[in-house]
């Protein structure tokens, strides 16, 4: 394979390996890469590049979904963790951790507490009028664009602290183990 076609079939490699979560490419990636790389096959008569082919595109996705989908929490327990910012069990520890690393983290929170909000001023009257036959008044165009950009001027600017408070909550208050020895040195005397 020529050394262009090398570079293009690496980065396409690369590309398609991001299926995986991202602890896991942390992990293997370059086992991973050098495996591809090792059963890369030869460019044609023409020396045109080679990328990643169809077939063993849709193995690497669907193996990286996978694997995600495992780790992820039933739905459920995603909800209470989405909605209410309840902890998750042990065995998903590491998902909430790889949540809270997330790109996405901030603009989720945000919007699920705008999800939340816009779900209670027009849900409940709604629901208002079906069980109790009583007329509740929705709320005014105006007070809703302003809660709106409330929660998104809100998640914008607190962006940092979402994350932080998260990862304290989720991360550093005793769920996933440190590199902590056993049994740390003490000072002498004590």
């Amino acid at each position: 394979m020529s050394a262009g076609g090398a570079d293009r079939y690496e980065r396409s490699a690369r590309f398609w390996l991001r299926a995986y979560p991202p602890r896991w490419r942390r992990l293997h990636g370059d086992e991973a890469l050098a495996v591809l790389l090792d059963l890369a096959p030869a460019s044609d008569d023409a020396g045109a590049p080679h990328g990643i082919g169809a077939r063993e595109a849709w193995g690497l996705v669907r193996a990286g979904w996978a694997l995600r989908r495992r780790e992820h929490p039933p739905l459920g327990r995603w909800l209470l963790y989405r909605l209410f910012d309840a902890r998750l069990p042990a065995r998903y520890w590491w998902w909430v951790a790889d949540d809270i690393h997330g790109v996405l983290y901030p603009w989720r929170v945000t919007m699920t507490g705008l999800g939340t909000a816009l779900a209670i001023f027009y849900g409940w009257p709604v629901l208002a009028q079906l069980l109790f036959s009583v007329e509740v008044t929705r709320p005014d165009l105006w007070l809703i664009l302003l809660w709106c950009g409330t929660f998104l001027g809100g998640g914008l600017l607190f962006r940092r602290s979402h994350v932080a408070r998260a990862w304290r909550k989720h991360v550093l208050d005793g769920n996933i183990p440190v590199d902590v020895p056993a049994d740390p040195p003490r000072a002498a005397g004590a």
